[in-house]
């Protein structure tokens, strides 16, 4: 008789191996000692027992059954063919329908000669066994998060113990450009990742870089200090499917020690996501978001609501254009296209010409930063208390305050004279870093994405060929012509009118 044998071990570790080699050689042993001819003996490692789909040689005993190699499949244990009782009668029944018998050793029960009564309650035992096991490792598993238990790999770390990391100074570098290509060039995974594959840079298990990769990092606030654990839990054991626990079920431990970049700047790239899923994630949505280019995900089609695509072909020089991405794909009826040149152009002759007079423009703007930052409050401040200096003089003079009253008065308020000074210095500072800045806007040169999403909200073309940008200050709308590469002409600081 031709036999097959089937055996299984749940896990990959050291010992379940050393299992697995002494059940083939029990296989074995069986075969010579009750003169069958041992075709084959299928073996799946490290798999679980509840389902089948993963199992590649139990799924090839099956194929084999099809094709008559084998008369008989002996297997040791009920529990090492399936922990699942659906599927163990289902197998079982397939088997008995191309006329091969199934054997179980341990309790001594052919499929040909035994009820399915009988055979489903074997099933239902080792069902209930995986069951148990279960509860007892999702137990273990909610101990250990409690405690605050790492995973085994964690990209920018390393890891000491099942509750030690370490920063892994190489890799943490990676994980700062990946937080500044998102946040500071405004850059999406996708071309994160392929950045990162250019320039050698590999994952922990050396593997290149996915999308999927990128977004893991941007998401886990484990980089800034805060790591959280219990995200996930198995909701069914038969089919492995996993369900997200809300928040209050999930454990946080705060672990500065750990942090790569700052909390804010985490939370910058947390609202980054929030409005691009906002734009990208809806369902009449623009479509993927990109940030591969400058004006990639700004230019939007009026008709279908599509984001435009960048495209370039070269004949005596190369030309550059924008179209819609629903056109390019035969589902939008606009034709137009956007010149690159004349639209950085038109831009560019915008910003240099909206005031007459640039200086007072940038003046007002930095005043207005200025303000904001209380400097006109702390030159005030610094006025009070230089008054208040000059009455406690009085009074020590009058012979109405001690000496050490003055010096403590005089030195309480000397502090708070440099600290509204430092204060002022900061702002003068900051000021000039955004004039600087919007001079740069105006030459319209070393700007990327990130720059662009400052300053631009969008730019809306229709099927007649009318452009419009809408600014991200105060939202109003920049008329541009696309023919002559400039904007039309504006009539104040928050108001541009004109005519295509």
């Amino acid at each position: 008789m031709r036999v097959a044998a089937y055996c299984r071990v749940s896990t990959g570790k050291e010992e379940q191996l050393d299992s697995l080699s002494n059940q083939k050689e029990f296989f074995e042993s069986y075969a010579q000692k009750n003169g069958y001819d041992l075709v084959g003996i299928y073996a799946d490692e490290g798999i679980s027992g509840t389902r089948l789909q993963k199992r590649e040689q139990f799924q090839m005993l099956l194929r084999d059954a099809k094709r008559h190699c084998f008369d008989l499949v002996v297997v040791k244990d009920i529990s090492r063919f399936a922990r699942n009782t659906v599927d163990l009668l289902q197998s079982v029944r397939m088997l008995k329908e191309v006329g091969v018998n199934t054997r179980f050793l341990t309790a001594n029960m052919d499929s040909l000669g035994e009820s399915e009564f009988v055979l489903t309650l074997f099933g239902a035992l080792a069902q209930e066994e995986s069951a148990n096991l279960s509860k007892r490792v999702k137990f273990g598993k909610n101990l250990n998060a409690q405690k605050g238990r790492v995973p085994q790999r964690l990209y920018g770390y390393d890891r000491q113990d099942n509750f030690t990391l370490t920063i892994n100074q190489r890799e943490a570098e990676v994980v700062r450009l990946v937080y500044g290509m998102y946040v500071d060039q405004g850059m999406g995974c996708r071309s994160i990742a392929q950045q990162l594959n250019d320039w050698g840079y590999t994952t922990k298990c050396g593997c290149l870089w996915t999308p999927s990769g990128v977004y893991r990092i941007l998401e886990n606030s484990v980089y800034c200090g805060h790591y959280i654990n219990h995200k996930y839990e198995v909701e069914n054991y038969l089919t492995g499917k996993q369900k997200k626990l809300p928040a209050h079920q999930q454990y946080h431990h705060h672990r500065p020690e750990w942090a790569i970049i700052s909390p804010e700047r985490f939370e910058q790239a947390q609202r980054h996501m929030e409005e691009r899923r906002a734009v990208y994630g809806a369902k009449k949505s623009r479509g993927r978001y990109s940030g591969q280019h400058l004006f990639s995900g700004f230019i939007i089609c009026k008709e279908c609501g599509r984001t435009f695509c960048r495209k370039s072909y070269t004949y005596v020089k190369t030309r550059t254009y924008w179209k819609c991405t629903g056109n390019d794909q035969g589902s939008c009826s606009n034709t137009v296209k956007v010149e690159e040149e004349q639209l950085i152009a038109g831009l560019r002759a915008y910003f240099l010409g909206c005031l007459s007079d640039r200086t007072t423009w940038e003046d007002e703007i930095v005043q207005e930063v200025q303000q904001r930052t209380n400097y006109g409050t702390e030159s005030e401040a610094l006025q009070r208390l230089k008054k208040r200096k000059d009455r406690y003089k009085q009074l020590y003079a009058n012979d109405m305050m001690s000496m050490e009253e003055l010096k403590e008065r005089w030195e309480e308020i000397e502090g708070r004279e440099q600290l509204l000074r430092e204060q002022q210095r900061e702002a003068g500072q900051e000021g000039q870093v955004l004039r600087e800045r919007l001079r740069q806007y105006q030459r319209w040169e070393g700007l990327n994405r990130a720059d662009i999403a400052k300053l631009v909200e969008h730019i809306c073309v229709n099927r007649e060929g009318e452009v419009q940008v809408v600014l991200c200050r105060d939202g109003s709308n920049l008329p541009y012509d696309r023919n002559s590469g400039g904007c039309g002409s504006h009539h104040s600081q928050h108001e541009v009118g004109g005519e295509l």
